[in-house]
């Protein structure tokens, strides 16, 4: 059951502003990346790719921290520590579509690597938040 998340905050994830993931790989190194979500149900929601490093790290361990940084306030900021609890690769397409409308107003644009069927939707829930400047 994921830690309920309080109203402010709740209202923080609803700006489209960027999280950094962060992920732990079976050798224990740390690996951060930028990422899209969501927060959707008590959960958070990413997007990634088939093959990508923080697929298999969140995989193989499935504790994650997420810092998500007011775009225009950089003294405002969420972190949240979790766990990816579903990896779903039937509505990985239809979600990289949905976070590309929330961050630039369109359908995700593929590359050559990249194709519908390749994209995982993880979700994350929360066990612990901290937050700064609410």
């Amino acid at each position: 059951m994921p830690t309920p998340i309080p109203e402010p905050v709740q209202k923080f994830l609803e700006k489209p502003n960027f999280a950094v993931l962060a992920t732990r790989s079976t050798r224990d190194r740390l690996q951060a990346t930028p990422v899209w979500f969501l927060y959707e149900d008590g959960h958070i929601i990413i997007n990634t790719s088939q093959g990508r490093v923080k697929l298999r790290n969140m995989r193989k361990n499935a504790d994650v921290a997420l810092a998500i940084v007011d775009c225009k306030n950089p003294y405002q900021y969420v972190q949240i520590h979790g766990k990816a609890v579903a990896f779903d690769t039937q509505n990985g397409a239809r979600d990289i579509d949905r976070l590309s409308q929330r961050y630039h107003g369109r359908p995700y644009a593929y590359s050559s690597t990249d194709a519908p069927n390749k994209r995982v939707t993880i979700r994350i829930a929360p066990s612990r938040v901290n937050t700064m400047g609410f």
